[in-house]
């Protein structure tokens, strides 16, 4: 009832840019609510639904909202919902064709938090097909603490070595081994071969035998962001100092044209700050430290 009351003030509401209601019950009903008012709302950049029951109907609704419909939406969160769990034949095929085209069709989207959502080797088999679309729009993929197999990893990279926009990847917190580590070892060459970079890999807590065989932009370590509103408002910084109108074309942030934003180690200054992934310094007005560029 509350995601319903919350759907309803979107649709008119052209001030709110981040809606964060995590760790609540919107259920499928909220969910498929609020996916209605995105079809109306175009202000909405942020939207996390963090631990909210949210199954295989809400998603369904969510994905056919961003696909059909909105163009605004940049940030979809969805960590820790059972979206992937049912056994229904007829509803997981609907639920594998909607993610296959959320990810190949044309959305704003740039991250999609999928982690700890019961997602397997067959979703990544679907997740790796549709990234070789060159409508594909994500630049952050978070898959962490799904139990992906090395089966799953391979599909996957077979999608990012023709992906142009991904450029960080979470896959920590899974059953990947050394065999799944050299996978996504060769992955990475291949990008960067093909001068489209993946800028990091975080794989800490998966079954490799020697974490220490991550190497280059592959790392020991977990993903984490600290708010999702700064995370939106530097997003928004970064798409006006890209835009064609923008009179700063050779910007540091502009040399980064499909980077998400660095994370500072401490709140933004007027000069700028630290990048917590790398320590590299960057001042303002660019978004992405010099390190995590390359």
């Amino acid at each position: 009832e509350g995601a319903s009351e919350i759907a309803l003030l979107l649709k008119g509401n052209q001030d709110v840019q981040a809606l964060n209601l995590d760790w609540n019950s919107v259920g499928d009903e909220g969910t498929a609510a609020l996916a209605g008012a995105l079809e109306i709302n175009n202000t909405l950049r942020g939207l996390s639904l963090y631990q909210n029951r949210v199954g295989s109907d809400g998603f369904i609704a969510m994905a056919t909202s961003l696909v059909m419909c909105n163009r605004t939406l940049l940030f979809l969160d969805l960590l820790i919902n059972p979206i992937f769990t049912t056994t229904n034949d007829e509803a997981r095929r609907s639920l594998l064709h909607t993610l296959g085209k959320l990810i190949s069709e044309p959305t704003a989207l740039l991250f999609l938090g999928l982690g700890d959502t019961s997602l397997g080797d067959k979703e990544c088999c679907v997740i790796g097909k549709a990234l070789k679309s060159f409508q594909c729009s994500l630049c952050f993929l978070d898959l962490d603490q799904n139990g992906i197999t090395d089966i799953g990893v391979t599909e996957l990279c077979r999608g990012l070595e023709r992906n142009t926009t991904v450029k960080y990847l979470d896959l920590s917190d899974n059953q990947i081994t050394n065999e799944g580590v050299t996978v996504i070892s060769k992955c990475v060459q291949s990008r960067d071969q093909q001068g489209k970079p993946l800028q990091r890999v975080w794989m800490k807590d998966n079954r490799a035998a020697d974490p220490r065989r991550y190497t280059g932009c592959i790392v020991d370590a977990v993903f984490t962001y600290s708010n999702m509103s700064d995370v939106i408002e530097t997003y928004l910084e970064f798409e006006k100092l890209t835009s064609p109108t923008s009179s700063s074309s050779s910007s540091p942030a502009t040399s980064a044209a499909h980077l998400p934003p660095c994370q500072p180690t401490s709140p933004s200054t007027a000069d700028g700050c630290v990048c917590a992934c790398c320590e590299g310094y960057f001042e303002r007005p660019a978004v992405t430290c010099v390190e995590c560029v390359g």
